[in-house]
């Protein structure tokens, strides 16, 4: 069996349905926008709107799912647990949502959408550090570092004459990832409790169904005025990208080690850019493709500052694969030395 598969889960498997989920989210930024017309068709939907129409369907959908295939756990945890439901909801749909699409539409393109989301568990890991007490290496500080340094070029890449307008949009678009972190972190010390499924569904829920006061005044009247090609970019969002989506993405937190798990967020803006790419050829007259030289640039500072601070260490790959070999016998004297060097280590 590869390593990074789960005992009873073939690697190749596991990497056909990581492939597949991100094949999907990474297309998502191109629905989204379409949708905003931040490609050459027109505009079907503001941020405000395409928030609305998006998860009001995703809520119901996720309430329907979560009442008929864990009706009592999810009324348990929809009065026990609401106040954190409701936290989750609104850094999971409005905070991130408003964020992304704001960004998009006024003019951030979507493999630097992509790439900026890409972010999240870099801000996880510092938020990591400084409410859930994990330890931050100097490694991932220095990572963490490279990465804001690749963001501000990508900042810098068209705000000539612009008054700072594209820094701004750059750093508003960033607040999507931290809330996604935020979400992560709320909902780290339940983890163990509930179904990682059942418990981002109802965040969904918590999230999306709040949006239905606004659907009269903004969202519904851009539903009924949707052509067919706007549907279907709105279909992929709320089903494969949200409710299919979270679903596989529980499976592979299940049955990937969080070492791998952090890894797979680096497939997204490399599939963004391939999937724009292919797209503004095979149909020039929708879809565009414009990234400036100095976004190349950032945008492979910022993989490298992931790449620093999420690779595992060399002690971890070591600690690791002592685990998998038997230990030698212990003699009495080792002891308090074994005890030492297990206390300082992650759990």
């Amino acid at each position: 069996m590869r390593a990074g598969a789960r005992p009873g889960v073939p690697g190749v498997p596991v990497a056909l349905w990581t492939l597949a989920l991100f094949l999907v989210w990474s297309n998502s930024f191109l629905a989204i926008g379409y949708l905003l017309g931040g490609e050459q068709a027109a505009a079907q939907f503001d941020w405000l709107s395409l928030t609305v129409a998006r998860f009001v369907p995703v809520g119901l959908l996720c309430l329907v799912i979560c009442l008929l295939a864990w009706p009592r756990e999810s009324v348990r945890l929809a009065r026990t647990r609401w106040r954190r439901l409701l936290l989750c909801g609104a850094f999971t749909v409005p905070t991130y949502s408003f964020a992304l699409y704001y960004g998009q539409q006024h003019g951030i393109p979507a493999p630097i959408a992509s790439l900026e989301t890409a972010l999240a568990p870099l801000f996880l890991m510092v938020l990591s550090a400084l409410f859930l007490g994990e330890r931050l290496s100097k490694r991932k500080i220095a990572g963490f570092v490279v990465a804001l340094v690749g963001l501000g070029l990508i900042a810098r890449a068209k705000d000539v004459g612009n008054g700072g307008s594209y820094a701004a949009l750059v750093a508003l678009t960033a607040v999507a990832p931290l809330s996604w972190a935020v979400y992560s972190a709320v909902t780290k010390p339940i983890a163990h409790e509930v179904p990682p499924v059942l418990w981002a569904y109802l965040s969904l829920v918590f999230g999306g169904l709040p949006l239905l006061l606004l659907l009269p005044f903004t969202g519904g009247a851009e539903l009924f005025a949707l052509d067919p090609p706007g549907w279907v970019a709105l279909l992929y969002l709320v089903i494969p990208c949200t409710v299919f989506g979270n679903a596989a993405w529980g499976w592979l937190v299940k049955h990937l080690p969080a070492s791998s798990v952090g890894f797979t967020i680096f497939l997204n803006p490399p599939l963004t850019t391939v999937s724009k790419a292919i797209l503004s050829v095979a149909l020039p007259a929708v879809f565009v493709f414009r990234i400036v030289p100095l976004e190349w640039i950032g945008g492979a500072v910022v993989l490298l500052g992931m790449g620093v601070a999420l690779w595992p260490s060399y002690g971890a790959r070591h600690h690791a694969r002592d685990k998998q070999t038997p230990a030698p016998p212990r003699s009495a004297t080792s002891r308090p030395e074994r005890m030492r060097s297990d206390a300082g280590a992650p759990h």
